[in-house]
């Protein structure tokens, strides 16, 4: 499996969780031959236009990682776009747009899962992206912003015509957080509708589930 041009053997991804995968787990994974490709943690696009150090850090990677992905959170296409040009120069292989995240304090600055709510201006961020760099952008998403809003498969359509590489789909809504489960028929639905790769992500706590 490939994401545009970067190989993916094998072709698992881990996923970015905030405050779990760093440098150091992250090359655990990788020695133990877990996937093909790490994500960061999430980085503020904010925090990388302003230098801050402290998200510098949080954007960090060996190269015992590669391919590695970079992802970056925020509502301002200029600025993603300018935090994805960052992201290139550090030389990052794919840089990962944060659709997914429930969090308010994130959801509340119209990044995140808010976006979602916003499926033409979350479009537009793709594609200010994908004018700026031209390693791969791939998007993290959820199913939907709540049960009356189920709208990743129309989502992952706008997002491949916008120029994203790839599509991951949490299962679950943003109202859910982590509670009940991951809705991996919906998942399939979204891989039926476009032509890139999607991932699936959600309760995949043991091997046998990830290979099924």
């Amino acid at each position: 499996m490939t994401i545009a041009s970067v190989p993916l053997d094998p072709p698992y991804l881990l996923a970015p969780m905030a405050g779990m995968t760093d440098t150091a787990f992250r090359r655990l994974v990788k020695r133990h031959g877990g996937c093909g490709l790490v994500v960061t943690e999430m980085v503020s696009s904010e925090g990388l236009v302003r230098g801050i150090d402290r998200t510098l850090e949080y954007a960090e990677y060996t190269e015992e990682e590669r391919p590695v992905s970079i992802q970056i959170f925020g509502g301002d296409p200029e600025k993603m776009a300018a935090a994805a040009r960052i992201v290139e120069a550090m030389g990052a292989d794919i840089v990962d747009v944060n659709m997914g995240c429930p969090v308010p304090k994130i959801a509340k600055h119209n990044a995140g899962c808010s976006l979602m709510r916003d499926p033409s201006h979350a479009a537009a961020i793709v594609r200010a992206m994908c004018r700026a760099v031209r390693i791969p952008v791939t998007v993290k998403m959820r199913a939907g912003w709540d049960e009356r809003d189920i709208n990743a498969p129309r989502l992952a359509q706008m997002m491949e015509d916008a120029g994203a590489a790839a599509v991951a789909v949490h299962g679950r809504t943003a109202a859910q957080s982590y509670r009940g489960v991951s809705d991996w028929r919906l998942i399939e639905a979204v891989a039926r509708g476009v032509s890139i790769p999607v991932f699936g992500s959600g309760d995949c706590v043991t091997a046998r589930q990830v290979v099924d």
